[in-house]
């Protein structure tokens, strides 16, 4: 007789996991199966997903965090500029419905337009780099100070801020930027010029002869009188002279601009 008693049970030969992660994969496991079986699936289907977002909540648990990653090229220095400027005024300006409609095609049928509204500033004052040591000259006896300083000059002119509205409607493919480029263009040489004919260099003459004034006067306890040189030869800053779009020159005599071949 062989005795059954002493035979060994038979063993499960796959045993679950032991560690913490284990057991978190194992009850995720178990919690979406449980949904599963005992959840109907109309049921889950009619909640507008709402069985689905309990399972995507496990997933996200089970899945690794999100990772970003960003590469940049080296920084290039392009120039090196000594700053001695007194900036002695600062006008804001803007301008609306700058209309840039661009006619090309045989008999425009791939023509477009757009408006453009900007915003910018112009500043101008005085270059001290451009002072002589015989500016500065001392009265004793009248304890005066005498300094004559460089005319005012603009000392930039920029475009803070452009938006492009009311495109118009073509089946071509354009260039939208191109139109932006144009009117940039436009609202950088306007601000210029209305600046200029507006006396910004007038008050810039003005609030340096206050600025320069006060301070020497607060340090020295002198007299002060400022003059200002007439000099026939003030070149505008590169700010100030903005490039024609690439590919575009303006004709003056027509106010309109032509593409370069």
């Amino acid at each position: 007789m062989i005795d059954n008693s002493s035979t060994p049970e038979p063993q499960n030969s796959v045993s679950a996991p032991t560690t913490k992660s284990g057991g978190v994969v194992w009850r995720a496991i178990a919690i979406v199966i449980a949904i599963i079986v005992f959840i109907p699936i109309g049921s889950l289907l009619c909640t507008a997903g709402g069985g689905f977002a309990v399972l995507r909540s496990f997933l996200d648990q089970l899945s690794p965090p999100s990772r970003a990653s960003v590469t940049s090229t080296q920084t290039i220095v392009v120039r090196i500029q000594p700053l001695g400027q007194l900036v002695s005024v600062s006008t804001q300006l803007a301008k609306a419905d700058i209309f840039v409609g661009v006619q090309q095609s045989t008999g425009n049928v791939c023509g477009f337009s757009a408006n453009h509204v900007a915003q910018g500033a112009v500043e101008a004052g005085i270059d001290l780099t451009l002072m002589r040591e015989e500016d500065a000259t001392y009265n004793a006896e009248t304890n005066t100070y005498s300094l004559t300083v460089p005319a005012p000059q603009l000392t930039s002119c920029r475009v803070d801020y452009i938006r492009q509205y009311d495109r118009s409607t073509t089946l071509c493919s354009v260039d939208w930027d191109e139109a932006r480029l144009l009117a940039n263009y436009n609202a950088l040489s306007g601000f210029r010029d209305d600046a200029l004919e507006g006396g910004i260099l007038t008050v810039a003459e003005q609030q340096a002869r206050l600025v320069l004034m006060s301070f020497i006067e607060g340090i020295t306890g002198a007299n002060v009188v400022i003059n200002f040189r007439q000099d026939s030869n003030a070149t505008l800053p590169t700010s100030c002279q903005p490039d024609e779009p690439l590919g575009w020159l303006y004709d003056e005599s027509t106010n309109a601009w032509s593409r370069q071949n």
